[in-house]
């Protein structure tokens, strides 16, 4: 039975091959003031609920996915149906055929993220969810624990340009009051930071990490990612099956599910609905505010309230790039998609290479990085491929 996978890839090819216009700094402010609110009884909700859905398919051009448009319509039954969001209240961008205003432009993308912050007081709950392509590029301050933004790409990316974590926390996150809630959920390849939220939460350890230039809110925001910074994210479809986001997916079907989840039953069944499909992508956490997860998953309430005593983005350590960035001097490169139906078997690869594998010993690879297993029986794809019998390359994943 055929799957198909199609993952934006973002390997460092030696040049700057991404062009010029799909580059776009955003001029973060820095500095810090006292938060208005810090503490205190959190707000009833107050029944205000807004939504706003990306998703974005790239149609027409060799960066198309499938399955974008699909997640538009699962998040909207889930907002809808279970938790009562209101359509009139939920904006929905794509790039379908319809009207110029509904379109994933840049322009329009920030425009309806300003709409859904909007004269939002404590008690209100807002949802925002992006489906399309994610990618890095280098982050010129230094801020960024791995020297890197993370960016989304509008429908028009190439002319307008990607947007930069930083903006989208400057836009969504930097001026919410204490008390009002921002859940997201960002469906796209290098996402793990994509809201430039100050906390992580650590699966490993079971407790938040907090950056060392954090930028921090009044708000409760919490993210949801399609995977972690350095990874990529899976655009899956079966023929019994529509393509949709292998993130959207588990969200939405640990949510029908299990309506009522504490966060590390949420957690651990997003994790076990990629598993068991054969993901390796890595869903992460991040939030505005430390709490504790032994405590029910809500969308619609159960706020939690200011702990940042001053708010604003903090510049307290200058970070270098790793040593892997610095043989090109910028990873974004080309944008690459690779669409190929192959085996159940397969597994997505991992940083700077899908690595592809199968049960026939057919390693991943990328063009000229990475051979096939198949002349030698299964063995390495080369420095970035992966094989198909459990032994990955260096940046690979495998087909075992």
């Amino acid at each position: 039975m055929g799957i198909l996978f199609s993952v934006c890839q973002n390997p460092s090819r030696g040049g700057r091959n991404g062009g010029s216009n799909a580059k776009r700094q955003y001029d973060a402010p820095v500095g810090c003031r006292p938060a208005v609110s810090v503490g205190g009884t959190p707000p009833h909700a107050s029944g205000r609920k807004r939504a706003v859905l990306i998703g974005i398919n790239y149609e027409g051009t060799k960066a198309a996915l499938r399955g974008c448009h699909n997640d538009v319509q699962q998040m909207s039954h889930l907002l809808q149906a279970q938790y009562g969001f209101p359509s009139d209240s939920t904006r929905i961008l794509t790039d379908a055929n319809g009207p110029a205003s509904s379109k994933p432009t840049r322009a329009n993308i920030l425009a309806s993220a300003r709409w859904l912050v909007e004269g939002v007081q404590p008690g209100d709950c807002l949802f925002f969810h992006f489906s399309g392509h994610g990618a890095q590029q280098e982050d010129p301050r230094g801020a960024e624990e791995d020297c890197m933004d993370e960016t989304i790409l509008p429908v028009d990316f190439q002319a307008a340009g990607q947007i930069i974590d930083d903006e989208l926390f400057e836009v969504l996150c930097a001026n919410l009051p204490s008390g009002a809630k921002l859940t997201a959920v960002m469906d796209c390849c290098h996402s793990g930071t994509g809201l430039d939220l100050p906390c992580n939460y650590d699966l490993h350890m079971r407790s938040w990490v907090e950056d060392d230039n954090p930028c921090h809110s009044e708000g409760d925001v919490q993210l949801f990612s399609g995977c972690q910074d350095d990874q990529t994210s899976a655009d899956v479809g079966t023929i019994y099956q529509a393509a949709s986001g292998a993130m959207t997916t588990a969200f939405c079907d640990t949510l029908k599910s299990n309506p009522l989840p504490t966060y590390p039953q949420l957690l651990d069944g997003l994790h076990q609905h990629l598993s068991q499909r054969g993901h390796t992508q890595r869903p992460q956490l991040t939030s505005s505010q430390k709490f504790s997860l032994n405590r029910g998953f809500e969308i619609c309430g159960g706020f939690c309230m200011n702990e940042n005593p001053t708010i604003g983005r903090h510049f307290n350590k200058r970070k270098h790039p790793k040593s892997q960035w610095l043989s090109s001097g910028d990873p974004l490169g080309d944008m690459l998609i690779t669409d190929m139906v192959v085996d159940d078997c397969l597994f997505s690869g991992g940083l700077f290479g899908m690595g592809y594998g199968d049960s026939y010993g057919y390693g991943g690879g990328y063009d000229s990085y990475g051979g096939d297993g198949y002349h030698q029986d299964g063995d390495g794809g080369g420095l970035f491929g992966g094989d198909g019998d459990g032994d990955g390359g260096m940046f690979g994943g495998d087909g075992d």
